[in-house]
C-alpha cells in the first residue's frame, strides 16, 4: 500500500512538472511587422490553426517528437510552412523560433531600457528639438509641429537612416523585422501612411480621418505637379477638411520648401539618435537573444521613438493636435496632420 501511494505521489510531481502553462492567444500580444511585402506578410503564417502555439514554444528548440511530448500538436506541414515564412529554422535536428518574441518580464525589460536610451538622446538633444519646433512654427507651420517631428523626423528619417528592407532579413515573402512583445504599450500610439507616390503624409491614430484613397492620390497629383490644386471639384470636396483654400492654395508643409535650418536640424538629429542607438543596440544580443544586429536596431528604435514621443508631449515640446484626438469634431483640421515630400518620405 505504501509502495502504492509512493507512486502516485511521484505520478503527480512528474505530471506537474511536465504541465505545460497554455500560450496566451496571439491576439492579446503586440506584433510588429517591419517589411516590405512580395506576397504573404508575417502574420499570415501565424495565424492558421495553432501555429502561434508553435512559434512560441519553439523559442527553446525542440525536435517534432518532444514538441508533441509537451502537448503541442504538430503536423510537418505546420512546421513546412512556418519555414517557408522564415519563422523558424532547423539546427541539428531540432526546430527554434528565429524571430524576437519577448516574454512578459522581457517586454517589461526591453521598454525600461529603451527608456534609459530614450531619456539620453533627449538630454543632449532637448535643444534641437527644441529649435527645430520653433523652426517650423516660424515657417507658418506651428498647427504641424507635432506631424512633422513625428512622422516626417522620428518616424521617416529616421528609418531610412537606421536599415533598408533589403539588408535585414529576405524570406520567401517578405523582407525585413517581425517581432512580437507581451502586450501593447501605454501612452501616445500614432502611424504614418502615404498616399499618392508615398509623398502624401498623414499622421493618423485612427486612419478613417483620412478622405478616400482615390481623393488623397488627387490631391497628392495635382500638388506634386502644379504645387496646388487646380481641379475646381476637388476643390470643392477639400476645403470642408481645411485641406486647401477656395483659390486651390494649401496650406500643409512641403517639405522641398522648407528652411535649410529645418533641414540641418532634423539632419543633426537624424545622426544624434542614431549614434546612440548603435552605441546601445549590441546589449539586445545578451538580453534578449537579438543576435542580428539590424533587427536589434529596428526593435530598440520602434521603443526609443514612442519614449521620445510621450517625452516631446510631456515637455510641451509638441502638442497632440486635436483631429488625433477626435477625428469627427475637428475634420476640418486635417491639414494639421498631413505634409508633402517630393520624391517620397522612405526616400
Amino acid at each position: 500500500m505504501k509502495h502504492s501511494v509512493l507512486l502516485s505521489l511521484l505520478l503527480t510531481v512528474s505530471l506537474a512538472a511536465n504541465a505545460r502553462t497554455p500560450v496566451r492567444p496571439y491576439e492579446e500580444w503586440e506584433a510588429t511587422q517591419f517589411v516590405a511585402l512580395s506576397g504573404h506578410q508575417p502574420s499570415d503564417y501565424v495565424a492558421p490553426d495553432n501555429n502561434w502555439e508553435i512559434l512560441y514554444c519553439l523559442r527553446t528548440p525542440h525536435t517534432p517528437a518532444e514538441l508533441r511530448a509537451t502537448g503541442v500538436g504538430c503536423t510537418d506541414s505546420q512546421l513546412m510552412l512556418l519555414e517557408v515564412g522564415g519563422l523558424i529554422a532547423e539546427q541539428e535536428g531540432k526546430w527554434k523560433t528565429t524571430i524576437p518574441i519577448l516574454d512578459r518580464e522581457q517586454t517589461r525589460s526591453l521598454r525600461s531600457f529603451a527608456d534609459g536610451v530614450a531619456e539620453s538622446v533627449y538630454t543632449a538633444n532637448e535643444a534641437d528639438f527644441v529649435n527645430l519646433a520653433g523652426t517650423i512654427r516660424e515657417a507658418g507651420f506651428g498647427n504641424n509641429v507635432f506631424s512633422l517631428l513625428f512622422s516626417y523626423l522620428l518616424d521617416g528619417r529616421m528609418w531610412t537612416k537606421l536599415v533598408l528592407f533589403e539588408e535585414i532579413e529576405n524570406h520567401s515573402t517578405w523582407s525585413g523585422c517581425y517581432w512580437i512583445l507581451y502586450e501593447p504599450r501605454d501612452g501616445m500610439k500614432c502611424g504614418t501612411n502615404s498616399y499618392g507616390d508615398q509623398d502624401l503624409i498623414l499622421t493618423y491614430t485612427d486612419s478613417r480621418i483620412a478622405r478616400g484613397s482615390a481623393t488623397m492620390d488627387r490631391y497628392a497629383a495635382e500638388i506634386a505637379r502644379y504645387g496646388k490644386v487646380t481641379d475646381d471639384g476637388l476643390i470643392t470636396e477639400l476645403q470642408p477638411y481645411g485641406m486647401t483654400d477656395s483659390q486651390g492654395n494649401v496650406p500643409i508643409p512641403v517639405i522641398g520648401n522648407m528652411p535649410d535650418a529645418f533641414h540641418g536640424i532634423t539632419q543633426k538629429l537624424v545622426d544624434a539618435i542614431t549614434t546612440e542607438l548603435k552605441a546601445n543596440c549590441g546589449d539586445l544580443a545578451t538580453r534578449y537573444g537579438i543576435e542580428d544586429e539590424k533587427t536589434a536596431m529596428v526593435v530598440l528604435y520602434h521603443e526609443v521613438m514612442w519614449s521620445l514621443t510621450d517625452r516631446l508631449i510631456r515637455d510641451g515640446i509638441v502638442s497632440v493636435p486635436p483631429i488625433l484626438t477626435d477625428g469627427k469634431a475637428y475634420e476640418n483640421r486635417l491639414c494639421d496632420v498631413l505634409f508633402f515630400v517630393g520624391g517620397g518620405l522612405m526616400q
